[in-house]
Order: structure tokens, then sequence, then C-alpha cells
């Protein structure tokens, strides 16, 4: 599934998931549900939650892995970057796990952009419960524009 639309899929990320994330200890994404509107080659702007409240960076999405969460653990554990007691909770009621497995990410180092200037410069953004996602004609941040370079 290629994207076909103008938006990009914003999710966001507890600070410690997020940091291996940029380390590349984490490469699979944990959800309980597939994004809709982004496919293989999509771009994904990281949000890194609560106490920190910046965007980190950007990625693309190199596939979407539908699969029981105990196959999904047994084929990509060691990539997702957490522990098999903690991935047991995160799914413990649902029979399907997703996995986002990211490549070509890029830090803002530092230029992150903190929450006060993303409300700033992507109208009417708020940070997402998990994902959203935002067109990107409304990006108006030149940092911003130039990850996508």
């Amino acid at each position: 599934m290629e994207n076909k639309n103008n938006s990009l899929l914003l999710i966001s990320i507890k600070p410690q998931y997020a940091k291996k994330i940029f380390k590349g200890e984490k490469t699979i994404e944990l959800r309980k549900s597939a994004p809709l509107r982004a496919g293989i080659n999509s771009y994904m702007l990281i949000y890194v939650t609560s106490p920190v409240k910046e965007l980190w960076g950007i990625c693309k999405i190199a596939s979407i892995i539908k699969d029981k969460p105990e196959a999904l653990w047994e084929k990509f554990g060691e990539k997702t970057g957490i522990a098999k007691d903690e991935f047991d909770v995160y799914y413990e009621e649902t029979n399907n796990a997703f996995g986002l497995e990211l490549k070509e990410v890029k830090s803002l180092l530092n230029h992150t952009i903190k929450l006060e200037k993303l409300k700033k410069i992507i109208p009417g953004f708020n940070p997402p419960q998990t994902y959203r996602y935002i067109d990107n004609d409304l990006i108006n941040h030149n940092e911003l524009k130039e990850l996508f370079i």
C-alpha cells in the first residue's frame, strides 16, 4: 500500500521508546490498530509525549505488519524496543497486533520543535493519543520541510 494522499502520519511515542528509535534500537513501532491513510514509504512524524512534548524527527514506513500478538513477538520481538512482559500487557485485550517497520529515521537533532511552536506552524495541531494525519501543504516551517529532502 503506497501513500497516495497528501497527508503525513503523526504518531505520539513515549520518550523512552522515542530514544530507542533514534538510537536504532527500536525499528518496529507497536500499535493496536493500523493507520488507514499511510502505507509503504509514507512519512511519519515522531512526536514525543509528556513530559517532553516535542517533535523529534521523521521517518518512513518500510512496512505495516499485522499478526497475532504472539506471532508478531516471535518474529520481531527484538526489534520492538520493549520487554516481553510490557508487550504482553499492551496486547492482553486484543487478538490483533500491528507493527510499523521504520526506515530512514531522521532526527531534528538540536532543533526539536516544542508543542507551543507546533501549534503555531501546523494549524489546529493537538498531540494525538495514538496518531493523526496532517495535510503536509499546511506545514509552513523550513526546518520541518527540510526533513523531506
